[in-house]
């Protein structure tokens, strides 16, 4: 069997991990400072089975936060978090449009974690 053919085969049968892309714009700067303190604070308890979380700052008013899932039917089992967690967005620190995306992760290299820095 050739090397394609090995590799084809190989990725049939893994199960790959699927990311989920939150978008959310905020009416303040200040709205979207609270929220992030408030998910940090949820953020290992309700979404907690997530394997890898980055949120970025894409304005001043807006975010972009990936969540990286084990598989489909893990990052199904926060849907009823994440709504509570959007209705309270909503309510409380006044969001203005929030959707998200979710697929296969295609590709991902990791070999420089060591050196990403956070505030």
């Amino acid at each position: 069997m050739c090397i394609l053919g090995r590799i084809a085969k190989k990725k049939e049968t893994q199960r790959m991990s699927i990311a989920r892309i939150n978008m959310m714009e905020f009416l303040t700067e200040k709205d979207l400072e609270s929220s992030e303190n408030f998910y940090q604070t949820i953020q290992k308890e309700w979404f907690g089975n997530a394997q890898t979380v980055i949120t970025v700052r894409t304005s001043s008013k807006s975010l972009l936060n990936l969540a990286v899932y084990s598989s489909y039917e893990d990052a199904e089992t926060n849907l009823p978090k994440r709504k509570e967690f959007q209705d309270i967005l909503k309510n409380k620190f006044t969001v203005v449009d929030s959707f998200y995306y979710e697929g296969d992760i295609t590709y991902f290299e990791n070999s420089k974690a060591d050196a990403i820095k956070v505030e």
